[in-house]
């Protein structure tokens, strides 16, 4: 079982750090290794995410995104984790836990990806497990989504073996690779989580 064995959460500090991984916000520093993995693995990655803006890359919009969800976070609207390794520190994916929504509804959406050379390896598991953690203990919210693509084989065997249950399809709900695709929409309660404990 994964724990999470520490966890930061003062401004621009947080830090979720389990077993095997280490998640924490995106820093300006992390530009290099992040565009670097992220270019490495653009053909693996780009049939499951909208499409690319030219500059996606650049290092000017990094520090667009790092600053965005900078702000969002401090408005408790989403939060973007960075993916390392714990043994040496090695950039290899992200999490991201989007449209945090209070009053009766007390939800989230969680996105994720992962380096091609890590898939399978229980990496994104063990981040997962982490993210789950945080969200029910330290955001008190409910109810996490997720939606995939129903033949992204990796995400829905990642989910599934988390505890996610599919609720349905959600018709053209994300335009992903430049084109409006139905998502298989999962769902992951505290109840869920606290019955496990």
């Amino acid at each position: 079982m994964t724990i999470l064995r520490s966890y930061n959460f003062k401004k621009n500090s947080l830090e979720l750090n389990g077993d095997n991984v280490l998640l924490r916000p995106p820093q300006y520093s992390d530009w290099i290794d992040w565009s670097k993995v992220r270019e490495i693995n653009k053909l693996y990655l780009q049939p499951w995410e909208p499409l690319w803006s030219p500059g996606e890359l650049e290092r000017s919009s990094f520090v667009k995104r790092v600053r965005m969800f900078e702000k969002l976070s401090t408005s408790d609207e989403a939060y973007s984790f960075l993916i390392f390794k714990n043994e040496n520190t090695e950039f290899i994916g992200e999490l991201n836990i989007s449209n945090i929504q209070r009053g009766i509804i007390q939800s989230c959406s969680i996105g994720y990806w992962i380096a091609r050379k890590y898939e399978g390896l229980g990496m994104m598991s063990e981040s997962l497990e982490l993210v789950k953690s945080f969200i029910f203990h330290q955001l008190k919210l409910h109810r996490i989504e997720a939606a995939c693509l129903p033949h992204n084989s990796p995400s829905l065997k990642v989910l599934l073996k988390n505890g996610f249950k599919i609720e349905g399809t959600a018709r053209k709900l994300l335009k992903i690779n430049n084109k409006w695709q139905d998502h298989t929409v999962f769902s992951y309660l505290y109840e869920d989580y606290k019955n496990l404990k």
